[in-house]
């Protein structure tokens, strides 16, 4: 496990945060998190162990957002707010590693080349990357 995801999931344990790992499961199944039953369910086995770091990171969004995994049978609108919202509390915990380990990059794609940030939110990463 790399040390973005052991530091990403040491702070799920400082937030109370319940995780499983399931690495013998099939290496598409998605991660998912269950604000209900204070519990995130990760799946270490994911097809792309490079996006490992985010999944955690956006999985402990949902958890701090308190997103209802249920709110998604009621409304796409609903959906794609908390999965933004999600993402955007994922790259915030990604900064803060990055701060706490004194890890620099030199330009904001750099960084969500890294950490495997969809484009979409590129955006919110160079606007918080321009105020560090």
């Amino acid at each position: 496990m790399s040390d973005v995801t052991t530091y990403l999931l040491n702070y799920a344990l400082d937030h109370h945060i319940g995780f499983e790992l399931l690495n013998g499961i099939d290496s598409d199944w998605p991660s998912l998190a269950i604000p209900e039953r204070n519990m995130m369910f990760i799946n270490t086995n994911w097809y792309k162990q490079e996006e490992l770091p985010m999944v955690v990171a956006h999985e402990i969004g949902h958890m701090l957002n308190g997103d209802s995994c249920y709110m998604y049978d009621k409304s796409s609108v609903g959906k794609i707010n908390a999965e933004s919202a999600a993402n955007k509390v994922a790259i915030d915990l990604l900064l803060q590693y990055c701060k706490d380990y004194d890890i620099h990059f030199n330009s904001y794609i750099m960084f969500i080349q890294q950490f495997c940030i969809p484009l979409k939110y590129e955006y919110i990463a160079k606007r918080k990357m321009a105020v560090m």
